[in-house]
């Protein structure tokens, strides 16, 4: 046990806690600098905050709809939408503004981001008895662009990755009853809570758990599982388990084994942004390999961590899952452990040299580029840029008129807010959309709205052909929309 892990007096006490204040409030200028920068919802988002607003607004608790997700993070959502998000028009209306919803929709993921962050440390300081290495997890948590990224965003990932942590700290100190609940509140969040319950359920057995211990861990896990299947049967629609298979079904089960390098490779190319951008993760990772060599027993306690690291790895390689960056979010506490209680046993080994301040800059630094936002863990936002714009001019449109829509989707729903009175119609076929257009006896104008990088001339060709007469009534950056009038009898 190293000194910092001793008894300490007051002072040492008390720079503990500035230290540790000073994580949280890092993490916290992170977090609320990428909540509050002005940008539009990825199209996940948008499809989750969609339900979570319909709940605020409408009351629609039971999530109507083709929903694949479980419904924690989106209830969160829609708490915090309610706290900070709704007004009521004269008519005594609720009425969610658009900005308003985005920043409330992902304000329940920054909490739950800084909650994480002071989890670590308090898991690394259970775990290692050592103070260095609770502030190095805690600081190598608060700025990670994973943790940014996904912590300032609505998606359900964030809920997930703080039920599975808790579920793993209470595991850890044999409180095998909250570890059951948490790792519940975790299948609340996200399906993936699967590979967390195979995870504790192997802790189980190497802690040489008995009977008692499996029973207190597995009746609150089931309560809080039934709860979940009693909801889902009470909504109308389809399971939300079945909606999720379909949804993700692979092409195939197994990935062909000549796939298997390339899947790697992927995978393992945007796990280098888990720490850092990829230099200072590479750099963190040959520090903590350094200490590793110098110290050949230092991960022994940890190769349960880091074999459940590379058996996710394996599973997602070998099995023919879509892979999402996202699927990465869950390896950050089991890396960012090994990695702390590495980097703090190198300062000790060349504590003459000052690694800790070279190690504390790398890290700050990277926080930088975490800052700028400028990270391709979540790809795609960019694309929805000026939808907000596009939602205003459709919504300037009479009421009931017909907007044909075939890429934006639950996107432009949100867009156009929780009582738009506009008629979104998707057609997955050309034919299908001129036979509906021509059928529908209405003699207003009619709208069709897309993206400017997808191949909309086709369907504007094919609504020409029939009769109508087309033009460009609204053009931006990246969208277009065309008013259609309908051929003359």
């Amino acid at each position: 046990m190293s000194a910092l892990a001793e008894p300490c007096g007051g002072t040492e006490r008390l720079r503990r806690l500035v230290a540790g204040a000073a994580v949280i409030l890092l993490a916290g200028l992170l977090q609320f600098h990428l909540l509050t920068r002005d940008r539009r919802f990825h199209s996940d988002e948008a499809f989750f905050m969609t339900f979570a607003r319909g709940a605020a607004v409408k009351g629609d608790w039971l999530l109507s709809g083709s929903l694949d997700k479980p419904p924690l993070s989106i209830y969160l959502s829609a708490l915090s939408m309610i706290v900070v998000g709704n007004s009521a028009d004269a008519a005594g209306v609720l009425q969610l503004d658009i900005y308003a919803g985005e920043f409330a929709g992902a304000l329940p993921n920054v909490m739950l981001a800084l909650l994480f962050t002071a989890l670590m440390m308090r898991l690394a300081w259970r775990r290692y008895r050592d103070w260095s290495s609770a502030f190095f997890a805690g600081l190598l948590s608060a700025t990670s662009p994973y943790l940014a990224s996904y912590g300032a965003a609505a998606f359900t990932d964030m809920s997930l990755l703080f039920f599975a942590l808790a579920a793993f700290y209470f595991a850890q100190n044999r409180r095998w009853a909250a570890a059951g609940l948490a790792l519940g509140f975790a299948f609340w969040a996200k399906q993936q809570a699967l590979f967390v319950a195979i995870f504790l359920a192997l802790l189980l057995i190497r802690e040489g758990a008995g009977r008692r211990d499996w029973l207190r861990f597995a009746l609150p896990l089931g309560a809080t599982f039934l709860a979940l299947l009693a909801w889902d049967a009470a909504r109308p629609e389809a399971s939300i388990f079945l909606q999720a298979a379909a949804n993700n079904a692979p092409d195939q089960f197994l990935a062909l084994p000549a796939a298997w390098l390339e899947r790697l490779a992927q995978l393992l190319l945007a796990a280098l942004w888990l720490l850092g951008p990829p230099a200072i993760t590479l750099l963190l990772l040959a520090g903590a390999g350094l200490a590793a060599y110098q110290r050949p027993g230092l991960l022994r306690s940890d190769r349960g961590l880091l074999a459940a690291l590379c058996l996710y790895l394996a599973i997602h390689v070998i099995f023919g899952f879509n892979l999402y960056n996202r699927f990465l979010f869950l390896l950050l506490p089991l890396l960012i452990l090994p990695v702390a209680r590495g980097l703090t046993t190198l300062s000790e080994i060349y504590a003459h040299r000052r690694p800790r301040l070279i190690l504390l800059a790398a890290v700050l630094l990277g926080a930088m580029g975490t800052f700028s936002g400028q990270t391709p863990v979540i790809s795609g936002r960019a694309d929805f840029a000026g939808i907000d714009e596009l939602a205003d001019y459709l919504n300037s449109k009479p009421v009931a008129t017909v907007l044909y829509d075939r890429w934006l989707g639950w996107r432009l729903d949100y867009y156009l807010g929780p009582w738009h009175d506009k008629r979104r119609v998707y057609h997955p076929t050309t034919d299908a959309l001129v036979a509906d257009a021509l059928s529908l006896d209405e003699t207003g104008a009619r709208y069709f709205t897309s993206p400017l990088d997808l191949p909309y001339e086709q369907w504007i060709d094919a609504l020409h052909d029939a009769g109508f007469a087309v033009a460009v009534d609204y053009r931006s950056e990246r969208f277009i929309a065309f008013r259609l009038l309908p051929p003359k009898n």
